[in-house]
């Protein structure tokens, strides 16, 4: 996982800081990895984000016309 330019903290940590975690991921568009025993388990983002992170996954899941899925009658 690229966690470069990423803000990170442990869970213990974000209980203590949410509300300004929750404000640098609504405000400032600024994304927190949180992890636990030094493992990534989480991202904070904003809704817009998050909004934009779904829009980019539903429209890669769309098959390509000219798939295998799609040609020669397979399935």
């Amino acid at each position: 996982m690229d966690t470069d330019g990423i803000n990170s903290v442990t869970a213990q940590e974000m209980r203590n800081q949410l509300s300004d975690l929750l404000n640098r991921a609504s405000y400032l568009k600024e994304p927190t990895l949180v992890t636990r025993q030094n493992k990534a388990v989480a991202v904070l983002i904003s809704v817009e984000d998050w909004e934009q992170y779904t829009r980019l996954k539903k429209a890669s899941e769309i098959p390509d016309a000219g798939s295998a899925d799609h040609a020669g009658g397979e399935g």
